[in-house]
């Protein structure tokens, strides 16, 4: 069986705290949080084992995933030629007590 990726958090800055308020948010720098989307995966999907399964959110989460799956690799690439900028990524970012799904451009230190 497949082990089960495992989404990492890294510190997260968004535009409005960055240097310049109208750039991209960036990932790897900053004091909120962020989170991993793994591939079309937007959500993972709950299973009878893990404690938090209930059947309705599942296929909600089914359907969502189905959505973005669809969606979001095309509007991701539609940013990065945009940004003329291939490291551009969608992230889910924790910040100013709310979630959202966001781009980001990775900052190495």
């Amino acid at each position: 069986m497949a082990r089960k990726k495992v989404r990492k958090e890294r510190p997260f800055r968004s535009a409005l705290d960055g240097p310049f308020p109208d750039s991209l948010p960036e990932c790897g720098v900053g004091t909120d949080k962020q989170i991993d989307v793994h591939d079309t995966k937007l959500l993972d999907v709950a299973t009878s084992s893990s404690g938090v399964y209930f059947p309705e959110l599942v296929r909600l989460t089914k359907k969502l995933n189905g959505v973005f799956a669809r969606e979001g690799p095309a509007l991701l690439r539609k940013k990065q030629r945009e940004q003329k900028d291939k490291t551009i990524e969608l992230t889910i970012a924790l910040t100013r007590g709310g979630l959202y799904l966001t781009y980001a451009r990775p900052v190495r230190r």
